[in-house]
Order: structure tokens, then sequence, then C-alpha cells
């Protein structure tokens, strides 16, 4: 895989592996990922993780040299046999669509032009890839959203999203673990909890699995 090194900070450092968003290069981003992530302590790192199209390194640097791990991380990356490890799992999770569990909904029926009940068959009956975890714990950036579906972001974002929100904007749909401030458009809601520190890792959903929603 070519990559090409960016310098985020002087205790971050980017190998970004391409300009677009791939599911397959995203795939073996997380795969890269989770074996550092197993070996972080021989390579002398704080942590590693995956972005769309990007593999991020955050080490200290009193304890390691940019130069040298930039040469090891590297040498892993090209010498790196892929398993193809994630690509059987897949988490399922019920959802409740429209009306309070999903305030949205009959306002992006008008704006695609779908029925609710249409939006409701076609969001859950769709397989999502999990590019990355951010915007807060465990939030998933899920892609694989049916073009029929694609609807913009709120123009302006809300100051409170209730814990459990699924949400879609643009091209992607995605969960809101806790309750915080947000723009997507929200279409239902899920009672699981996606977030537990007490686990490790503290996210029920990881990078690279495939995700299914369930009406209930």
């Amino acid at each position: 895989m070519k990559f090409k090194f960016i310098d985020i900070s002087d205790t971050t450092i980017s190998f970004n592996f391409s300009k677009n968003i791939d599911k397959d290069i995203n795939s073996k981003i997380v795969e890269i990922s989770s074996a550092i992530n197993k070996n972080f302590e021989n390579l002398n790192i704080n942590s590693c993780f995956p972005t769309y199209n990007s593999l991020v390194i955050d080490y200290d640097p009193l304890k390691s040299e940019r130069l040298i791990l930039k040469e090891k991380i590297s040498e892993l990356i090209k010498n790196f046999e892929f398993k193809n490890s994630h690509l059987n799992e897949l988490f399922q999770i019920d959802v409740s669509y429209g009306g309070s569990n999903g305030e949205d909904l009959s306002q992006v029926s008008k704006i695609i032009n779908i029925s609710e009940k249409e939006i409701i068959k076609i969001h859950s009956s769709t397989i999502y890839h999990v590019y990355m975890i951010g915007f807060s714990p465990g939030f998933p950036y899920l892609g694989g959203l049916d073009r029929r579906l694609i609807c913009p972001r709120l123009k302006s974002p809300r100051q409170e999203v209730p814990a459990g929100s699924v949400g879609i904007a643009d091209q992607q749909t995605g969960i809101y673990p806790f309750k915080s401030s947000g723009g997507w458009r929200l279409i239902g809601k899920t009672g699981e909890k996606l977030f537990d520190n007490t686990l490790n890792p503290p996210s029920i959903i990881k990078p690279g699995m495939k995700l299914k929603f369930n009406e209930v």
C-alpha cells in the first residue's frame, strides 16, 4: 500500500493512504491499526487509530524519535499480511424509527420525496461499513447509505441530541452514544449502550465491522 506522511503535531503523525473514502482501503487501515495496537508497547507508542483514509499514531517524543518511528511503522505496513479479520463481524442494533424517537423523519421524507415507511425500509435493510469511531466516544461513522436517503445536515445544529439517536447527514449515517449537540437529521433511536468504559476496548462498535439496523 502506498502512503505519505503527514506531521500533525509534535506528538502525532499520520500515514495517509488515499485522498478518497474507500471501503477496501479503510478495511486494510483498520487491520493494520488493530495489529499495531496489540504491539504498541514494543513500538513504544501511546495509541494508534484509523480514520477514513489514514492511520494516526500518537507517541511520546521523549521516548521515541519521530524518524525512527516512521521507519518502523513504514516497514510494518510494507510487509503486512492482510487476513481480512473484520469482514465477518456483523453488529445488529434495534431501532425505533420516527415520532419522538426520530423527530426529523417526516422532514427528511419531504426533502427527499420518499415516504417515511420506505425510508425506514431502505435504512434498515442496508449493511453499513464502520469506517471509524469519532466525534464523541463510541460514535460510529457508517458508510454505505443508500443514495436515495442522502440528505443535508441541519442548517443549525441542535444544542441537545438524545443519547441513542440515529441520524443521517449527507452520505453517512451514525449513532449518538451520549447526549450531545449535533447537526445530523434524527430518524430513529436505540436503547443499545454503545460505550462502556469498564470494557476493553470500551466502544462496542469497532472500525471495520459491518452494521445493520433492525426496526422494532
